[in-house]
């Protein structure tokens, strides 16, 4: 693997920029990337605009509705209410997630100053800068997972470099499709493994999740306090095979490197994710995932030799032509992949659309 460099050189996100500087790199970061101007999410962030600065009028509109119906009075004064509330919160539900997503947008905005200096740290540190946004690394696990779009994406040189950036997925897995954003670190195995996700206890607060999480049958308890910081999963049966990789000592330098990330293993990928945006200019997080990339890197290097003896008694024989087949050719198909189930904000959105139904279906059917 094509590790950072030791130390990393941050000094491009801390020194000054004269506005006349900032300018004429601004113009040659343009000439070789257009893209970086962002005009689509531009676009998005005003349609978006609408529904989220509305969204007070709408509460005052519905709350307003509902006192007129109550002073009003009448035999069917309740439903009336109850409808008016259902279509109420419905439509408040749309508005606030409208508003999310046009607050993520917004901070992901091209910022002149900061793409100049994350240009600039990347080539003080013999990184690929692409301000995106751009499509992702086509053999990048999270294409998988739904139509995938990168920003301010870092990327060492080499076959296996290790590639850092901002992500915004839409999941097609999922019953209500929304975007999820976040940031990640992508380091290449020298060989495939099996799907082992550690869910971090300190990072951000999570929000009720719309996409898949892993069933909780595949749940393992770490040794020692490891509990504390890190939730294991692995697929059923591979419970030995995730001790193994993740021994004492990789944990311990989990907890001291990478708490607040989760630790993905998919295929031949170990993915540090964060429901926040990794690529920044602050020097502090740069430090930080510098020194999880390194206390990471030899460790990665002893995984070559893991091998799967589910494949040795015959288990599972790769399909010729198949490319996730041949991706984790060296994993037995029950250990590719975690089973997921509906995430709690899945569960709440569906819940919330068939209860509206209901309640609508049974005020109609009553006038």
């Amino acid at each position: 693997m094509q590790a950072l460099p030791t130390p990393i050189d941050t000094t491009a996100l801390t020194e000054p920029l004269r506005r006349r500087e900032v300018r004429r790199l601004w113009r040659e970061l343009l000439a070789v990337h257009p893209e970086a101007s962002d005009v689509g999410n531009a676009v998005r962030r005003f349609i978006l605009a609408v529904p989220t600065f509305g969204l007070p009028l709408g509460i005052l509109g519905f709350a307003s509705a509902i006192l007129s119906e109550l002073s009003e009075g009448g035999s069917d004064v309740l439903m009336n209410v109850l409808v008016i509330s259902v279509l109420g919160g419905l439509t408040l539900g749309c508005g606030f997630l409208c508003a999310w997503v046009w607050f993520r947008l917004r901070r992901r905005r091209p910022r002149k100053r900061v793409l100049v200096r994350l240009m600039r740290f990347a080539a003080a540190n013999g990184m690929e800068f692409r301000p995106g946004p751009s499509g992702a690394h086509r053999r990048l696990p999270l294409r998988r997972r739904g139509s995938l779009n990168v920003h301010r994406v870092l990327r060492t040189p080499g076959d296996r470099g290790v590639e850092f950036a901002n992500y915004e997925i839409m999941n097609k897995r999922s019953s209500v499709t929304t975007p999820q954003f976040g940031g990640y670190c992508a380091l290449r195995l020298p060989t495939a493994l099996p799907n082992i996700l550690l869910r971090s206890e300190d990072g951000p607060i999570r929000p009720l999740t719309l996409s898949g999480v892993p069933r909780d049958s595949q749940r393992l308890s770490l040794e020692g306090d490891f509990d504390r910081y890190f939730e294991l999963y692995c697929p059923e049966g591979y419970e030995r095979d995730a001790l193994y990789l993740f021994t004492p000592d990789v944990m311990a330098r989990l907890v001291d490197t990478v708490r607040g990330l989760d630790v993905e293993i998919v295929d031949d990928w170990m993915l540090l994710l964060s429901a926040r945006d990794l690529v920044t200019d602050r020097a502090d997080r740069w430090l930080a995932l510098a020194a999880a990339v390194d206390a990471l890197d030899d460790r990665i290097e002893r995984w070559g030799r893991w091998r799967d003896e589910r494949l040795a008694r015959g288990e599972v024989v790769p399909t010729p032509g198949d490319d996730a087949a041949r991706e984790a050719a060296s994993v037995a198909k029950p250990g590719r992949r975690l089973r997921v189930s509906w995430g709690v904000g899945t569960i709440l959105v569906v819940a919330a659309m068939i209860a509206g139904a209901v309640v609508l279906g049974i005020a109609i059917s009553m006038r």
